[in-house]
């Protein structure tokens, strides 16, 4: 079985590698620059308990790859180019299994509409791609992941991706009901802007996330959306909350962030605080915080604006947000 990795970033890159290194059959499908970095040195896959170089095949096109029925493809892209690469994909073959290794709940239902078997994955991963060829995985080990069919369900193809992730250093779990969880994560991801925005700790930009999530819980409460916290998932599952054997600490953030790092012109903050902003015009709310970050992060891509074109004080202002204790 061949595992396509279609979309190479941070998260692609670190998973693939993590695979290919322990004897699984890869291809790596991403972006020029980082596909002609890895075809000329490898990939360089940074862990924090060793450096390996991987020469793993890559390209930059489905149509590259003579795909059979039985391989599996990995959707790592961003969600603003997930419709793209379905439609570039389905010109090369009729049906294929696709995961959706994305942020986002959106991914999976566009998925659908141009393959049968479709496979949901709450992701986990502490990754940093900002130099092409390069990509760093800031825990060992590497992260985790919630596996299930689309829209419920769970089969034998999931189980089989699971035990190869596993054999590659990743916890992993499946679940026959898998969007609840993806829904939890987009909850913990609608602070991805805020950090993108101002470049803040962690800590300091709490009082301002905190007020996000708690626009976007009402919204998807009013719903009846179930998700399941970050939080919850750890007690219910403890061996992810094992100590580490090691963890890099980088000034990087999330992959809103390190999409405005690079320059790339778009963020996927649509796929993430977007669902809110759908969800409560559906239901005749307002989600103006999360509107808001919506049009800031926006704005910062098409201009090529790094992170931290506001401070947080400049951020809790605009959004009218008293951060005073």
């Amino acid at each position: 079985m061949r595992y396509i990795i279609y979309g190479a970033g941070g998260i692609g890159s670190i998973m693939g590698g993590h695979l290919f290194r322990t004897g699984h059959q890869v291809i790596l499908i991403g972006r020029p620059g980082h596909v002609n970095a890895v075809n000329k040195n490898g990939l360089r896959l940074i862990t924090p308990t060793s450096t390996h170089v991987l020469k793993i095949p890559a390209v930059t096109s489905p149509g590259q790859i003579d795909l059979r029925p039985d391989d599996l493809v990995f959707l790592c892209m961003k969600g603003q180019d997930t419709e793209a690469a379905l439609q570039d994909l389905k010109k090369v073959i009729a049906d294929i299994p696709v995961f959706c290794f994305q942020n986002g709940v959106r991914n999976e239902e566009i998925a659908a509409e141009y393959f049968t078997g479709v496979y949901g994955v709450m992701v986990r991963v502490g990754a940093v791609y900002l130099t092409d060829g390069e990509v760093i995985a800031r825990r060992d080990p590497p992260g985790w992941y919630i596996i299930g069919k689309y829209p419920r369900g769970t089969d034998e193809l999931a189980e089989t991706a699971a035990d190869s992730l596993r054999t590659a250093g990743y916890f992993v779990k499946t679940s026959d009901d898998v969007m609840p969880y993806k829904w939890g994560k987009l909850m913990a991801n609608v602070g991805n802007a805020v950090g993108a925005i101002t470049s803040g700790s962690w800590q300091d930009m709490m009082p301002v996330f905190h007020a996000v999530l708690e626009e976007a819980a009402k919204v998807v409460e009013k719903a009846g959306i179930k998700w399941i916290s970050q939080e919850q998932i750890a007690e219910d599952w403890p061996e992810i909350t094992a100590p580490l054997r090691g963890q890099l600490n980088t000034e990087a953030q999330s992959s809103t962030w390190q999409s405005l790092t690079r320059r790339q012109g778009s963020v996927e903050t649509d796929f993430l605080n977007g669902e809110i902003v759908r969800l409560a015009e559906r239901l005749g709310m307002e989600a103006p915080l999360n509107r808001k970050l919506i049009e800031i992060t926006r704005e910062m891509a098409v201009n090529h604006e790094p992170p931290g074109k506001y401070t947080l004080s400049q951020l809790s202002d605009i959004l009218g947000i008293n951060t005073a204790n």
